[in-house]
């Protein structure tokens, strides 16, 4: 028995049984018995034309097609038995019984992945040893580092059980967030004071998983001692790098990105050979992506076998200077690109002549702009994370004067020096962003410019305006708006207060940025987050001469501490709010610092103290006739009620707050007095009604992205399924909540819950929680949502 591993064995095996040369298989799909031998080489895959001339030719029946291309052009790795079946047996067939594939957050491309066949082999394998620990993929900026390594990363995919996670880093320009950045993309969550390194050990453990570290060039003093201490702590992880140079860590396999094939000046090119070059194949497909009746042939193809060697075999230069055939012929484009380049004899073979082969293809582009179109792309680069139209109109209107702000990002997008997509939060919304290499050209050219601080300047107050426009919106009508267009812009929303932070040095808009974002952090669960910026904005110089937004940010820090840690922690920085807004008169800050110092003291069981601090709370709401106010001081008097024990006592201001918080819109808020309502009916003997109600707040939760009032109700929920003797949902709620309790950090309520956990695995009752905990790791949250919904009518 002789075990099957790829296509090109497979093919060879039943091309041989067929009785076929290479020449005659060859002539029967129409390739040359060369790319045969390069198919059964593992060297190439076969377009989804041939693909499909081998199925008739195999007699691969129709409803197997589809798994058979996926198996042809290696979307997965088939392995199983294989053995030549005697006439009249069934045939192997290896892309059957297709693995279920772990958990990633791999994109999916739009564009295909030309002349890489090669270099996905041999950086596969690399994953497939697990002696092989830490791959650096290395080359100049544009070889295509991030793209060949989702797509290894994606064909590894089976083999890393625990899941393949890939994590952006050339955001990051601070090398702290490094770990914090990966923690967060994991779903991991730092626990109490443990550094994000040790929480990431911990996570990962021993589980054999991928990790996919995209343009870390930046970082790569910092990240190299933090990968070391990684691998060495976690034994079954494997890490895959992109940048431009190595890490030079222990372990570390380098694999060289080499550009892709061009004809050398010696070579005589013709049709016969060009497909022999991917640069050709790739300037062609994109050339046809922006004129549809290009097409590679004997009249053009030397000039573009010349246009692809002039620029290095680059993919990012061959695809930037193709998208201009819209405009202009092969032979006119090449004039064009003599004028720009200036070359050398040796045909600049060095790294560095390659980086200068890119800078010069990006400049070109640049050059080929108008006045207009240089300023606005220059500008554009101060964006991080992507921006909306909108965003770039509102600040750099006032920098144009012949044309729109619209009408040069379409000018932009036109020349491929701009990116164009759905909103990853929105997906309604339009979102343009910059490559990592064509940003930092155009932000090389706003310093030149001397535009920087300017430019900088405004974005950070488009963004800040942005933050304080949305935050009445945030516990209010607009909150399921808002959230999400907060969440997109939250890469610049972290710039724009770092520049604040670094330059500006503005202490009162720093105070106004984190009290802007409080209502964001706190429906989301981001508590994490939001204590480091309150910590960092607190403390800036001369923070105490704003009073008003220092007690604001006091007030918040005070709430993000009750929630996230506990009250003891919380309670000095609630009392200092509450001193500040009595000497400032600021009776709605008072207001709500007193309720949220009474609802501390609920937690610490100090009932009579918290009496007088949320009736206090309850008369100023009351005066100012705030109903937003008046729905918080409800609620928390309806949770004072209930943790004395006078459940009946507690519905009727719980179902007041509800009301208020249903006239204002805050869904947030109604969540979290829904599952009260409901656990104190619960309480009261009426399973069925608390059991509506907790579905209603679980509802609401799942609808505005909260994972701690989600966990909170899945807590609660459980209560009524052991009513309903429902046991395995019971103990899959429960597993379901120390999820999200350690997604958001969520340490006061892990305690409480492991306590329960530990009863029911010792309660004869319950179903054995392993297997449910391991159907757990698998679902979406959407599925647990919906599950925990059955039978809602």
């Amino acid at each position: 028995m002789v075990e099957l591993r790829s296509f090109g064995e497979w093919l060879r095996r039943k091309r041989k049984a067929q009785d076929l040369t290479r020449e005659g298989l060859a002539e029967r799909v129409g390739y040359s018995a060369a790319t045969i031998r390069k198919l059964e080489a593992e060297e190439r895959r076969p377009s989804a034309q041939i693909a499909g001339r081998l199925a008739d030719l195999f007699n691969i029946p129709q409803e197997e097609r589809t798994a058979f291309l996926r198996f042809v052009r290696g979307d997965w790795q088939a392995a199983g038995d294989w053995q030549a079946a005697p006439s009249g047996q069934s045939e192997p067939a290896p892309w059957r019984d297709l693995p279920l594939s772990p958990r990633s957050n791999l994109t999916t491309p739009t564009t295909s992945l030309i002349g890489r066949e090669k270099e996905l082999a041999a950086v596969y394998q690399y994953l497939l040893r697990a002696d092989i620990r830490l791959i650096t993929l290395i080359g100049p900026p544009g070889i295509g580092k991030t793209r060949l390594s989702i797509e290894a990363a994606r064909a590894a995919l089976p083999h890393f059980p625990d899941g393949v996670c890939f994590v952006a880093l050339a955001p990051l320009d601070d090398p702290s967030l490094i770990a914090p950045v990966i923690v967060q993309t994991l779903g991991f969550v730092e626990m109490g004071r443990q550094l994000p390194l040790e929480r990431l050990k911990d996570g990962i453990g021993d589980k054999q998983m991928l990790l996919v570290l995209d343009n870390l060039e930046h970082l790569i003093g910092d990240a190299a001692p933090l990968f070391y201490e990684l691998l060495m702590g976690c034994p079954r992880l494997q890490i895959l790098t992109t940048s431009r140079e190595a890490l030079r860590i222990p372990g570390e396999w380098l694999y060289s990105v080499p550009t892709l094939a061009v004809p050398t000046e010696s070579s005589s090119i013709d049709m016969e050979v060009a497909s022999n070059f991917p640069a050709l194949t790739l300037f062609a497909e994109r050339a046809r992506a922006v004129r549809s009746d290009f097409a590679l042939n004997v009249d053009n193809v030397e000039a573009v076998a010349n246009i692809c060697t002039q620029l290095d075999g680059l993919p990012l230069s061959i695809e930037l200077i193709a998208a201009h055939m819209r405009l202009m012929s092969p032979e006119s484009l090449l004039a064009r690109l003599n004028d720009q380049f200036i070359l050398h004899a040796d045909g600049m073979r060095a790294v560095s002549a390659r980086h200068k082969t890119l800078h010069n293809a990006v400049a070109w582009s640049y050059d080929l702009l108008s006045e207009e179109e240089q300023k606005l792309f220059a500008y554009l680069s101060v964006f991080s994370g992507g921006f909306r139209l909108e965003a770039a109109e509102s600040i750099f209107s006032r920098t144009v004067t012949d044309t729109s702000v619209a009408d040069l990002i379409t000018l932009l997008l036109d020349k491929s020096l701009l990116q164009r997509g759905l909103d990853r939060e929105a997906q309604d919304e339009l979102r343009f962003q910059m490559l990592v290499t064509i940003q930092q050209f155009a932000l090389n050219h706003l310093r030149k410019r001397d535009g920087e601080t300017e430019a900088r300047n405004w974005h950070f107050d488009y963004f800040l305006a942005l933050a304080e426009s949305g935050e009445p919106h945030m516990s209010g009508h607009g909150q399921l708006e808002w959230l999400p267009r907060l969440q997109s812009d939250m890469d610049n929303f972290r710039a724009a207060f770092e520049w604040n932070l670094r330059v500006q040095k503005d202490t009162e808009k720093g105070l106004r940025f984190a009290n802007a974002l409080f209502q964001y952090w706190r429906t989301r669960s981001d508590y994490r987050e939001g204590q480091r910026w309150f910590d960092i904005a607190l403390n800036l110089p001369r923070a105490r001469r704003y009073p008003a937004e220092y007690a604001k940010a006091m007030l918040n820090m005070g709430i993000l501490k009750l929630i996230h840690l506990n009250a003891d922690v919380a309670e000095p920085f609630l009392l200092q709010s509450v001193t500040l807004a009595r000497t400032l008169k600021d009776t709605r800050i008072l207001a709500e610092a007193l309720d949220y110092l009474g609802l501390a003291h609920v937690f610490q069981e100090k009932f009579e103290q918290a009496h007088a601090f949320l009736e206090e709370s309850q008369l100023l709401f009351r005066a100012a006739n705030d109903r937003k106010g008046l729905a918080l001081t409800n609620w928390h008097l309806g949770w004072l009620l209930g943790a004395e024990g006078n459940h009946m006592a507690s519905l009727e201001p719980l179902k007041e707050a509800l009301i208020l918080s249903q006239e204002v819109g805050d869904i947030h808020r109604q969540s979290i007095i829904l599952r009260a309502i409901g656990e104190y009916l619960l309480n009261m003997g009426e399973p069925e009604e608390g059991r509506a109600m907790l579905r209603q707040a679980l509802s609401a939760s799942h609808a505005v992205g909260s994972r701690l009032e989600m966990a909170n109700a899945f807590c609660v929920l459980f209560k009524a399924e052991v009513y309903f003797s429902n046991f395995a949902k019971v103990a899959q709620l429960l597993l379901t909540a120390r999820k999200l309790y350690l997604d958001c950090g969520a340490q006061a309520h892990i305690s409480s819950l492991e306590q329960e956990l530990n009863r029911l695995r010792n309660d004869p009752n319950f179903p054995d929680l392993e297997p449910i905990l391991a159907q757990t790791q698998t679902w979406t949250l959407e599925q647990t949502v919906a599950y925990a919904l059955e039978d809602m009518e």
